[in-house]
């Protein structure tokens, strides 16, 4: 799907790529935000079905964030809060005053993050298949992250990205990224940052005040007692498992995800 524009924000140093589809950003209803998940870029997550889903309603913006998609890097380790921030820069850029998010896997996280750093800018987050702590993901995973030597049981490979994924996202990433050498390393530096990640603390959760749809497959990488806790942590979150439904298949979910994100976004409009 073709967008409407395409551009360059110039965020501390970086250029942060970033699509619009369905029109201006700045030209009537609040946009949404979409927010790939590590190793994805927008046409590896988003084209397929959420895009053309979302934006025959609303103007949809698709930001690519660091050593992602089109998007360069910087020197220094990955961290999820300076990708929060670029992903503020983007809709400063845009002269975006508010916007619903979406946000998967990691941008998921991010999205987390933007009702927390940046909650004037957050209208609503649909934060899909992501964790407010490492913990928060099943315990082999944990592990996998923080262990590289670990080697995966039969049980958890079917949940993971196949080699036909990673193909995917390597294709991609060689045809867009200013560096196509650097894909072995990026994900080497977001594993070490997912490893390292602090997370977000209760009080932070405690604290966010937009409309937020917590949605995790019930064969996630999340575990659902994790997602439980964020749903009971964050005021007047909705808590969505979908059934049959894994960490990399449910941004094919759209048909069950729409609804439930369009009640968040009226919830904000309100």
């Amino acid at each position: 799907m073709q967008p409407n524009a395409t551009g360059y924000a110039a965020v501390d140093g970086l250029k942060v790529y970033y699509e619009v589809h369905g029109g201006s950003p700045t030209g009537g209803r609040t946009p949404l935000v979409l927010l790939h998940g590590g190793m994805m870029a927008i046409d590896t997550a988003f084209t397929r079905d959420l895009i053309p889903r979302f934006s025959k309603t609303r103007p949809v913006i698709a930001i690519e964030q660091q050593g992602h998609g089109h998007t360069g890097d910087r020197p220094g380790p990955f961290a999820v809060e300076r990708m929060v921030d670029d992903t503020a820069g983007v809709l400063k850029h845009l002269g975006v005053p508010r916007a619903h998010l979406f946000g998967h896997s990691l941008g998921g996280m991010i999205a987390t993050g933007m009702a927390i750093r940046h909650p004037d800018l957050t209208a609503s987050a649909a934060v899909v298949s992501a964790f407010y702590r490492l913990d928060g993901m099943l315990p082999e995973l944990v592990k996998m992250q923080t262990d590289p030597n670990h080697v995966p049981s039969p049980e958890i490979v079917p949940l993971l990205p196949t080699e036909q994924d990673f193909a995917a996202w390597k294709a991609n990433f060689d045809r867009h990224n200013p560096d196509p050498a650097s894909f072995e390393s990026v994900l080497e530096r977001l594993n070490a940052m997912l490893g390292g990640w602090t997370g977000w603390t209760d009080a932070q959760l405690r604290a966010i005040r937009s409309p937020v749809l917590i949605a995790i497959g019930d064969n996630d990488f999340t575990r659902i007692e994790h997602a439980a806790d964020m749903y009971r942590l964050i005021p007047g979150a909705k808590l969505a498992i979908l059934p049959d439904t894994t960490h990399m298949n449910i941004i094919e979910r759209g048909a069950w995800l729409e609804p439930m994100v369009e009640a968040r976004i009226a919830a904000a409009d309100g």
